[in-house]
């Protein structure tokens, strides 16, 4: 049976316990992590150990722990074999200890020191090498001091060809003994600075390895009460710092889909896989663990906001601001939830990404987490979604089409799938990645968009006429502009391409904006949003065009 101790009783930085029944090795029984749950900001964990307790209350010790370890989230329960007696937990805590130690390990530090006196050996070997081509020097030296006094000593009748060849010979001997000699020596003292050099650098990594430094551990001592010796299974629950986790995505447009390739659009299907990108650096070993990955946020507030008082003040117009008013020109995003299609399974806005219900995926396999910092990425979810093809033109922002998936995130008859976390998403076509992009929260029955490159095979090309027109009475001006749209079709398939422009909307009364002619184009009023769907054969080339008038009043400051 087993007991749960929530909440320690205190906590100890000394490296020694009072008190009976103490069973504790000083670095704490090992133990293993079991399941991991990654939060945005931190980790949960659950560690197990083995151990051998004996009969009344003692304290157990249990290593293995991070030194970032909550103390306030620490719950223990004990477990014993099957047929014994019933152990109890009545308390938990963590003691951290610091001691210091060298920064390499004693083999390290054994390596270091032999490599320094080979390299000391090596240095006093270069140095008996170089003394003895020195002393080879010399003597060679004065060998040919003796042979040139020798020489200055022959008769001069001495001329006979045995009597020079053997002088000659007799110097080429001492001229290459003593070009050995300076050799050796040279190689000796290039031998002897590599050897110090290396000593030198051992000993300069042995000096720093040496130093000691604090080391700060962490065990987490529960106490338990068994009616007699017996081996119990000890859990431990707790949270820790220094691990997050954030999701990721890829969104894989199938092979074959081929959007706006007849007049009746496409269909396909993108493949949606999420990954948990995690990284941990707790000093833990997590392996083979079962990994969760949580969307709850256990640090946040749960209190009701409070509200601040908005103020708002107001002044009179001045007399030039009544006489004129003064127009700017600003680019509005225009946000839409849902794309004004489809719904959501929840009805409000959720108030994080998560939709407002914390969310956990887990992994399928057991996870290896190394405690390095670096991320590791684990496939939490993987589905595939039909998708509505189209290639959309914006011809004010880019020349070339765009190819458009628009996906609905529904599980299929009676089920409902889990939302997409907001996070950044890799697209590909086929086998092929084209880009990044950034995923917004998507609510389970949400449709959303994704992009997926451009279409060369359609290109557009634009053009702008603006006509100026001022009333020599009123003093009220007319700006009259007409957009001229050239699309052409590169390929041999027929495409079918949805065009978006944009004139446009005016936000004071002295300002009108007039749509004139705009054959094939509908008219969003609220956004000004111009949308025309246009048929391109292969190899052809079509024209669209629309117009539209700027009308102010002569007290107005248009900005163009």
């Amino acid at each position: 049976m087993g007991m749960d101790a929530d909440g320690p009783s205190g906590s100890e930085r000394s490296t020694s316990e009072e008190g009976a029944g103490e069973r504790t090795p000083p670095a704490g029984h090992p133990s293993a992590a079991r399941v991991v749950t990654l939060f945005e900001d931190r980790a949960e964990v659950v560690r197990v150990a083995r151990v051998e307790v004996g009969a009344g209350a003692q304290w157990v010790a249990i290593g293995g722990v991070s030194v970032f370890v909550d103390e306030r989230t620490v719950q223990a329960r004990a477990v014993a074999a099957e047929g014994a007696g019933a152990v109890r937990v009545t308390a938990a805590r963590v003691r951290w200890r610091a001691h210091r130690e060298a920064a390499l390990g004693r083999e390290e530090i054994d390596a270091l020191e032999r490599e320094q006196r080979e390299a000391s050996r090596r240095a006093a070997a270069a140095e008996l090498a170089r003394d003895r081509a020195a002393r080879r020097e010399a003597h060679v030296d004065q060998l040919l001091a003796k042979w040139a006094q020798a020489l200055g000593a022959v008769p001069k009748d001495a001329g006979e060809p045995e009597r020079i060849a053997s002088w000659r010979a007799g110097y080429e001997a001492l001229d290459a003994a003593l070009a050995e000699a300076l050799g050796a020596s040279a190689d000796a003292r290039e031998a002897r600075a590599h050897a110090e050099d290396d000593a030198r650098r051992a000993a300069a990594r042995l000096r720093e390895g040496s130093r000691e430094r604090p080391r700060f551990e962490a065990v987490i001592e529960v106490e338990v009460h068994a009616p007699a010796p017996q081996p119990v299974e000890i859990e431990l629950t707790y949270r820790v710092a220094c691990a997050v986790w954030r999701p990721e995505h890829l969104a894989r447009l199938s092979a074959g889909s081929a959007p706006g390739a007849d007049a009746q659009g496409g269909r396909g299907a993108v493949e949606l896989t999420t990954w948990a990108a995690a990284w941990q650096a707790t000093g833990e070993v997590w392996e083979n663990v079962t990994a969760r990955f949580s969307t709850a946020r256990p640090s946040r507030n749960a209190e009701a906001p409070i509200l601040a008082d908005d103020v708002l003040q107001v002044r009179r117009k001045t007399e030039l601001e009544r006489r004129r008013v003064v127009v700017e020109a600003r680019d509005q995003a225009i946000a839409a939830a849902g794309l004004d299609r489809g719904a959501r399974a929840v009805d409000e806005m959720p108030g994080v990404d998560d939709g407002g219900e914390p969310l956990t995926f887990e992994a399928t396999e057991p996870v290896t987490l190394p405690s390095n910092g670096r991320p590791l990425r684990i496939e939490v979810a993987r589905r595939s979604l039909p998708a509505e093809l189209a290639l959309v033109l914006y011809p004010e922002a880019h020349p070339a089409a765009h190819v458009r998936a628009t996906v609905t995130l529904d599980g299929g008859a009676g089920s409902r799938p889990h939302p997409l976390l907001a996070g950044p998403v890799r697209v590909a076509r086929g086998g092929s990645l084209i880009g990044r992009a950034r995923l917004d929260f998507v609510g389970a029955g949400e449709p959303f968009e994704l992009g997926f490159g451009v279409d060369d095979a359609v290109r557009v090309r634009r053009t702008v006429d603006e006509e100026h027109d001022t009333s020599a009475i009123t003093g009220s001006r007319k700006i009259r502009r007409k957009v001229k749209l050239s699309l052409s079709n590169l390929s041999s398939d027929t495409k079918r391409v949805l065009v978006t422009e944009r004139i446009p909307v005016s936000e004071v009364a002295e300002v009108e904006i007039a749509l004139g002619e705009a054959p094939g184009w509908t008219l969003d009023e609220k956004d000004g949003f111009l949308r025309g769907q246009v048929e391109l054969p292969p190899k052809a080339v079509k024209t669209m065009s629309f117009s539209y008038d700027i009308r102010a009043s002569a007290s107005v400051v248009l900005p163009f």
